[in-house]
């Protein structure tokens, strides 16, 4: 009997991960990676049995890239959404990154 708890307890308490897209954006202008520094954001929802609470979450993490190159441009963007997946709930994750090229370089 302590064996069958301890396994539906194993089976309840595990989670997955996927990742569902990557999408990337153009290199204009193109650069070598030398010449800027890479800068990244992320965010994540929340959601429980459907619900959830936070809907700007990949809005947020544009404006967190945006924000972290303040005096030049980004380019090469890369979004990568995924889920990690727990019991009854899951965590949906953006994770973006690019190229941050200061103004005279472009």
């Amino acid at each position: 009997m302590k064996f069958l708890g301890l396994l539906s307890f194993l089976f309840l308490a595990s989670c997955a991960h996927s990742i569902h897209e990557v999408q990337t954006s153009d290199f204009i202008p193109s650069a070598p990676i030398e010449a800027g520094e890479m800068v990244k954001a992320s965010t994540e929802q929340f959601v429980v049995l459907g619900f959830v609470g936070n809907t700007d979450y990949v809005d947020q993490a544009y404006h967190k890239l945006m924000s972290a190159c303040p005096n030049g441009a980004i380019s090469g963007i890369t979004t990568q959404y995924s889920t990690s997946l727990g019991f009854f709930s899951w965590t949906n994750k953006i994770l973006m990154q690019g190229l941050c090229l200061p103004k005279k370089k472009i």
